[in-house]
């Protein structure tokens, strides 16, 4: 370019020479991974409280189901059907177990006229770490879908408990206090 003297001057363009290591320093890193170790440890006891509480409210799901399809049951076939807490085995349980512990339950045809295999309609097994208690008896369906006697089972967990309540309606509901 000509300047007002007449004489060239020529531009001096530096070129820098381009960074290779365009990462992460060692010590970015490292806050990096003490801040999501702080994030972790304050998460993880909602986690547990969330996984408890979903399996709580799983079991007791569970419970109701059995109890509303030993009420239609009742009521379709036109016989008594029950609930109860059954020894041993879970798929090979044919009668009621006199227990309150319900780790395993199904729900049973107990009229001697039906075969085994008539007999078992469902059965299910409580998680192994929670407890399931109700009536040792267990909760009979009359063919009109009546129980005799309002009935509760209760669902327990490290992290609280759930009530199933089974009204003399034959209606069955989950509630987080006794019923």
């Amino acid at each position: 370019m000509p300047n007002s003297g007449g004489t060239m001057i020529q531009s001096r363009i530096t070129c820098s020479k381009p960074r290779l290591g365009r990462g992460f320093t060692l010590i970015e890193l490292m806050i990096t991974v003490v801040v999501i170790g702080i994030l972790a440890a304050v998460a993880m006891p909602a986690t547990s409280a969330l996984i408890n509480n979903s399996r709580l409210s799983g079991q007791a799901s569970e419970l109701v189901s059995s109890l509303q399809l030993a009420r239609a049951e009742a009521v379709r076939r036109n016989v008594r059907i029950t609930v109860c807490p059954t020894d041993g085995s879970v798929s090979t349980s044919t009668a009621c177990a006199s227990s309150t512990a319900w780790s395993n339950w199904a729900a049973l045809n107990l009229a001697e006229t039906t075969t085994v295999e008539d007999r078992v309609l469902r059965t299910s097994a409580a998680n192994t770490k929670l407890q399931v208690e109700g009536p040792a008896a267990g909760i009979a369906f009359k063919p009109s879908g009546l129980i005799d006697s309002q009935q509760q089972l209760k669902v327990t967990s490290p992290g609280g408990d759930r009530y199933v309540c089974v009204l003399i309606s034959g209606v069955v509901s989950i509630k987080k206090v006794a019923c």
